[in-house]
């Protein structure tokens, strides 16, 4: 696909890891980011954790989030410096409460393969480096990442052109191709990826993608005598980090619609409660708190999976729209136009591998996900199954 071109609008990871995945191909890729940098929104916390949400019961969520886990280790291994901006310090999940305690009981009775480690109270204290009054389970191959660094070294790489300052107000086909335009400029190409959270439903083709803006705030403290030998990542229903450039990273909070760019001590409060049910100890450490924190919008779909994949001309199915039993090849496909959004709090597990699903649908390669776990992903789902079409809407490839 060398002589391709494709724009990527968005420079968080998903935008990131969308242009690195096309850029393999040898396709030509312009990323636009409206920021003056890359990773200035949701990815621009600084760190994040890699770790998955371990689930009971396998569904299409759990799925992913092991298999994107796995994806995501292995491209952070095939990036140049990548011991600069990702460790793999592990990761203790606390069994802070009965429900959770019996949660990781059945995690633990249903484990095939050794994939996390079962510790009391002494072993995980002696794994975190600091004293713990519960045990929990261990994610030996769980770690923190460099979000900013991480999304450089992705678009530092190969055929990637960036433009920053480039705010896009709409899209729309150009004979063969794509015409992306903002207030000054037009931008062609053959491929569209919208990695724009919840800026995607803006654009008039994409009115049917339905997301949601979660607010999520973080807070941080320097270390002090309690908290500076953590080791790991633990969580209880926040998490806490390691020191990382000097700060432990507390949170985040979860406010679907809430607008509000400025830290909330309503938020605050929760994340230091969160901090004292870990540890006591650092909790009175930091007193009094200055709070120190940052706010950002994850993007959120209703059924809490991401939006990755081809787009359907909303305006032609619904003027006729196809029976239950339709050739998914014979549906009105918005060629060249695709969507990785949606990723809620698991933007650095799940983005990078619906970038390779896009990548592989671009170029009509094999997917690298199961087809219906694929087609469950697509961004036109919601629509089809508002017409009625959810037995088509998981039978897309």
């Amino acid at each position: 696909m060398s002589n391709k071109t494709a724009i990527v609008i968005g420079g968080g990871i998903a935008g990131c890891s969308t242009a690195y995945a096309l850029a393999k191909l040898g396709i030509a890729v312009t990323l636009l980011e409206q920021h003056d940098q890359v990773a200035m929104e949701a990815s621009g916390n600084p760190i994040a954790t890699l770790y998955p949400k371990l689930s009971i019961k396998t569904n299409a969520q759990s799925t992913l989030a092991l298999q994107g886990f796995a994806f995501t280790l292995d491209l952070l291994k095939q990036l140049p410096n990548h011991a600069e901006f990702f460790n793999v310090c592990g990761q203790i999940q606390l069994a802070y409460d009965a429900r959770e305690q019996s949660r990781q009981n059945a995690l633990i009775s249903q484990q095939e393969v050794t994939f996390f480690q079962a510790l009391d109270a002494q072993s995980a204290s002696d794994i975190a480096g600091i004293a713990l009054k519960t045990g929990g389970l261990l994610l030996p191959q769980a770690g923190w990442i460099k979000p900013k660094a991480f999304c450089n070294a992705l678009v530092n790489t190969l055929n990637i052109t960036k433009n920053f300052y480039t705010c896009i107000i709409s899209i729309q086909e150009n004979a063969s191709q794509w015409q992306v335009n903002d207030e000054n400029s037009a931008f062609i190409a053959d491929i569209v990826v919208l990695c724009n959270a919840n800026q995607v439903q803006q654009l008039s083709l994409c009115k049917s993608v339905y997301s949601t803006p979660v607010r999520g705030q973080i807070n941080f403290f320097a270390p002090t005598t309690a908290s500076q030998h953590i080791k790991t990542i633990i969580c209880s229903t926040q998490y806490l980090s390691p020191a990382v450039d000097g700060l432990h990273s507390i949170g985040a909070t979860y406010a679907p619609h809430n607008l509000n760019p400025d830290s909330e001590t309503a938020d605050t409060l929760e994340n230091m409660r969160a901090l004292q049910k870990i540890s006591p100890e650092i909790f009175d450490s930091i007193q009094p708190y200055h709070a120190q924190g940052r706010v950002a919008w994850r993007s959120q779909t209703l059924d809490y999976l991401p939006l990755a994949g081809q787009m359907l001309d909303e305006k032609t199915l619904r003027a006729k729209p196809p029976r239950y039993n339709a050739n998914p090849a014979d549906l009105p496909w918005l060629d060249g136009l695709y969507v990785n959004a949606g990723h809620g709090s698991k933007g650095m597990i799940t983005a990078p591998i619906c970038a390779e699903l896009i990548a592989n649908v671009a170029s009509n390669s094999a997917l690298n996900l199961d087809k219906n776990l694929a087609s469950k992903l697509n961004p036109s789902r919601f629509l089809l199954k508002e017409l009625g079409l959810k037995q088509l809407a998981n039978a897309l490839y």
